[in-house]
């Protein structure tokens, strides 16, 4: 997530580039598992629904689509997900099939290096571990990805063909294409593993996988990418970065898309790493994406480490204690960690739409602020981790030892989780196998 304020892009840039917001609750309608979001009443709605994990995805697909003439389905290949197009009364049908968990709605979210590197101790890790995050995988969820840039190289490059119930394949692969219009995922990949001698990313030696959702992200993107992503790289893919979401006070649910899609990805030794979100100072603002317990949620600081007004807060107060939330399955009111999300200068193509907001000497870079651009310095400091530790490690693992080494800023934990990202601690205790 980017900022301009709290909604848009680039703090003080105006509005160039905004996407569609997506915030609003999840909860059942009519007593029936139904997002609220839903329209009910003659229409053709769009949604996703969340099926039982013994279930038959398929044959919950084929049901659903013989459910009325209009209704038509496609089951996501690893996700117990089906995506639906379907008149709003059939959708009560739907909610009420054995295997059925929820019906969610299709909601629009929201895209939520001073040198990085060196003010979380990225510089002195790499020096004196000796690593760079070679031999680990980061894919980066995001509008997109300039594999053309000089200082980016794309091994998987995937951009949304955007029919979701006919051919070609939901993710068309660009190869060495720029599928990013906007800059903003380019931006974030070049934090990760950008090559660039000045404003280079935090593991340059780390493999890139772009999904390019275009300028607008949805819940069906995001979740498609997870689900392509799974099918097809989950045995290479070590991180995954996701600066996007929305941004709300609702209760963490775990049965909602998207975390039962980070869940998998977990379960299958992936770590999500969410940005918190850019709808501070107010409490009780955080990204709902960020408050599920399996994935590290990312505040945004300026290079002083004083929190920035734009990056969302979790609950003062709230249950912030990781190790029970995940007992419970209950929610996590509060960022992982900080890192610096103020006036980043990463990667982008001269003519991203981002561009203009960011003036710049050099045409391919730009400096620009958000939550966006301290989550993917998190996700290149746990590639670093991962690289330090032979790739032998846990998501949980790298999640608790880069809140125990993390610097006390002075926050409260609902503003900045455990504190403010140390990469020199982190690696550290990553190359001796000392995980917290």
């Amino acid at each position: 997530m980017i900022d301009t304020g709290r909604r848009t892009f680039l703090k003080g840039a105006g509005a160039a580039g905004a996407v569609a917001l997506g915030a609003g609750s999840a909860t059942a309608t009519e007593s029936l598992p139904l997002d609220d979001e839903l329209d009910l009443t003659d229409g053709i709605e769009e949604g996703l629904a969340v099926v039982d994990p013994d279930a038959s995805v398929s044959g919950l697909a084929d049901r659903i689509a013989g459910l009325d003439t209009d209704a038509a389905t496609r089951a996501f290949e690893v996700l117990p997900l089906i995506y639906l197009r379907a008149p709003g009364p059939v959708l009560r049908e739907v909610a009420r099939l054995d295997g059925v968990r929820y019906v969610a709605a299709n909601r629009d979210l929201e895209y939520f290096n001073e040198d990085i590197a060196a003010e979380t101790g990225v510089n002195s890790a790499r020096a004196e571990q000796g690593v760079d995050g070679s031999g680990v995988h980061v894919a980066v969820i995001d509008s997109g990805v300039a594999a053309t840039h000089p200082d980016l190289v794309v091994e998987n490059n995937y951009q949304w063909s955007g029919n979701p119930l006919g051919s070609p394949t939901l993710w068309v692969p660009a190869h060495d294409l720029d599928t990013d219009e906007l800059g903003h995922g380019t931006h974030c990949s070049g934090t990760v593993a950008g090559q660039g001698d000045v404003d280079g990313g935090m593991a340059p030696g780390a493999a890139l996988t772009g999904y390019s959702t275009g300028a607008a992200v949805s819940v069906l993107k995001s979740a498609a990418a997870f689900d392509h992503l799974l099918a097809n790289h989950s045995d290479v893919v070590d991180v995954v970065s996701n600066s996007y979401g929305a941004a709300s006070g609702e209760d963490f649910d775990p049965s909602i898309p998207l975390n039962v899609a980070t869940k998998t990805a977990f379960d299958r030794g992936l770590l999500s790493v969410f940005a918190a979100g850019n709808d501070g100072p107010s409490a009780n603002t955080l990204n709902d994406y960020a408050k599920a317990p399996w994935v590290l949620g990312v505040a945004a600081t300026d290079d002083d480490r004083n929190v920035t007004d734009f990056s969302s807060r979790g609950r003062p107060g709230g249950a912030h204690d990781r190790s029970t939330a995940l007992a419970n399955g209950t929610g996590i009111y509060r960022p992982g960690v900080a890192a610096p999300g103020n006036l980043v200068n990463s990667t982008m193509s001269p003519g991203d739409a981002l561009q203009a907001t960011a003036p710049d000497a050099d045409p391919f870079y730009a400096a620009i602020s958000g939550t966006s651009m301290a989550c993917p310095a998190v996700s290149g400091i746990a590639a670093l981790m991962l690289d330090a530790a032979g790739d032998d490690a846990a998501p949980l693992d790298v999640i608790r030892t880069i809140e125990a080494t993390a610097d006390d800023a002075g926050h409260e934990p609902y503003q900045t989780g455990a504190g403010f990202v140390d990469a020199d601690a982190a690696v550290a205790r990553a190359a001796d196998s000392d995980w917290a």
